[in-house]
């Protein structure tokens, strides 16, 4: 493999206070044959510029600037379409990489060629000062999978650990995307998912590397609260997303009572998860219910209710009430929930990670 070329797509908004540190971390990879693509997408403050003082130093980083802020999926299908690496990865550019993310990646393909490597990361979250409070690893068993059965039940590992939906903890055979005509949809907050969901429905290799080489990083905010968009549709946006995984399954004839069980919990997650919301966002009482009621009525939440289970005390406590249809007692410990979001972050984190 030695004319193999790493293509690390960067798409990059409003990340000055980051970015340097990310393209350091590119820097230094112990594995040298890579070329970066930081998409600027309009940046409204310095992250453009820096990534440029950056490129001027070194030929293997290239900054595209997008005309207008056209968003995340559009700067990495500009990536993708501006890549001459033989495997592209799209690393956020306020997150953190190990310097053997690439070596250890070229060492499994230089063994065996696959369409798609995985490998583990830790989620970390850091308070205002930047120190760091707590933090949680993701990973599978390291192994080469080329039985398609197989490989249908990894991706239903990945998704029970939140591993299969994002697209910064993969490494993809840059021609299989092109042949299969594979990029990020226009749609907000599930454009990862459905990304990974198209790039695998046609997967015939892929490894699986434990080591954690990515640091996925939450920050808090001065007034101590996790950062992130308000999303008014979230509910909605989730259920396309257990759609898509559902759809997989039953294409792929491997839909059974494990994975009904997987998109059951994710399912009253995030139904717990849209009341908690719209507490915080100072939704009326009447109105949360009304929605919760109202989505009592539909095909999904009539199926996925008999799979829910009651293994965990999380599941117990927040979502069995949901799926038993006691919308009151669900909405009142997601007032509690919302209290300790807001004035305990990292503990919320913590719970937040409880299967």
């Amino acid at each position: 493999m030695d004319t193999l070329v790493f293509t690390i797509v960067m798409p990059s908004y409003g990340v000055e206070a980051y970015i340097r540190d990310s393209i350091e971390d590119v820097l230094h990879q112990s594995y040298r044959r890579w070329e970066l693509l930081v998409v600027d997408d309009a940046s409204p403050d310095r992250t453009g510029a820096i990534a440029e003082e950056y490129a001027a130093n070194d030929t293997r980083i290239r900054v595209l600037h997008q005309p207008k802020n056209m968003g995340v999926s559009a700067a990495r299908n500009r990536g993708m379409q501006e890549a001459k690496g033989e495997y592209i990865l799209f690393l956020d550019p306020d997150d953190r990489y190990g310097s053997e993310l690439l070596m250890q990646v070229y060492q499994k393909l230089y063994d065996e060629r696959s369409d798609v490597v995985v490998y583990g990361h830790t989620e970390d979250y850091y308070d205002e000062d930047g120190e760091l409070q707590y933090s949680r690893e993701f990973f599978l068993p390291t192994q080469y999978i080329s039985d398609k059965h197989v490989i249908r039940r990894v991706v239903v590992d990945m998704e029970e650990l939140t591993m299969y939906g994002y697209p910064w903890n993969k490494a993809f055979k840059l021609s299989y995307l092109r042949e299969q005509g594979v990029l990020f949809p226009e749609i907000e907050h599930i454009e990862d998912i459905l990304f990974n969901v198209d790039a695998f429905r046609h997967v015939h290799s892929m490894q699986l590397i434990s080591e954690r080489l990515y640091h996925y990083i939450n920050r808090v905010d001065a007034d101590g609260r996790a950062t992130g968009k308000v999303l008014s549709d979230y509910f909605e946006l989730q259920k396309i997303r257990i759609n898509a995984i559902r759809d997989q399954q039953e294409r792929w004839g491997t839909m059974d009572e494990r994975v009904y069980r997987v998109l059951s919990s994710e399912y009253f997650r995030s139904m717990f998860s849209m009341m908690e919301r719209s507490i915080r966002n100072g939704e009326k009482k009447a109105d949360t219910l009304a929605k919760a009621e109202a989505e009592r009525s539909t095909e999904m939440y009539g199926v996925l209710k008999k799979y829910l289970g009651e293994g965990s005390r999380k599941i117990r406590m927040l979502y069995a009430p949901l799926a038993k249809g006691n919308f009151k007692k669900a909405y009142r410990r997601a007032r509690l929930v919302s209290w300790i979001r807001e004035d305990f972050p990292f503990l919320f984190a913590k719970l937040k990670q409880t299967r």
